[in-house]
């Protein structure tokens, strides 16, 4: 009676640990296919994805430089839009060469990740060009204190 007894919580307590684990194992699987761009853990999914589809572009420059943009965009916006003019340009290089390597790596993971840096890539651009506006705007008000000293003030 005292061994069935064990047996039945042994067989409730592994049963639901592997419940939970294949629960887990899911919700990481659908979290990173229902992010439309490279966000909170995606970019982490993509970067074991790339390692072990694409080994040279993981050692490459353009994937540094790749990383270290998405990773800013992610943790530090003011950091990111604050980049170099340099570093944007070889950003977009860098999406440019991944896009061609995920064009060659087969299978629908691929084209998913693929969507993924386009979007990621278009929203990063958008962003800057947003900024590089924000920054013009500015330059015109500079000129204000001028218009003032002219009203008599």
């Amino acid at each position: 009676m005292k061994n069935s007894f064990k047996s039945v919580i042994f067989a409730l307590v592994f049963g639901s640990l592997l419940t939970t684990a294949n629960i887990v194992k899911a919700n990481d699987r659908d979290s990173a296919k229902n992010e439309v761009i490279l966000v909170r853990g995606a970019e982490a999914s993509f970067a074991n994805f790339m390692t072990k589809n694409a080994k040279k572009l993981v050692k490459t420059n353009d994937w540094n430089v790749f990383t270290e943009v998405v990773t800013l965009y992610n943790a530090s916006p003011s950091k990111f839009i604050t980049l170099s003019a340099d570093k944007k340009a070889a950003f977009i290089t860098a999406v440019e060469n991944i896009e061609v390597k995920l064009n060659k790596v087969r299978g629908s993971e691929a084209k998913v990740w693929k969507q993924k840096v386009t979007t990621t890539a278009s929203v990063i651009k958008v962003l800057w060009n947003y900024q590089s506006n924000v920054e013009s705007t500015d330059t015109q008000q500079a000129e204000a204190p001028v218009a003032i000293e002219m009203l008599g003030r």
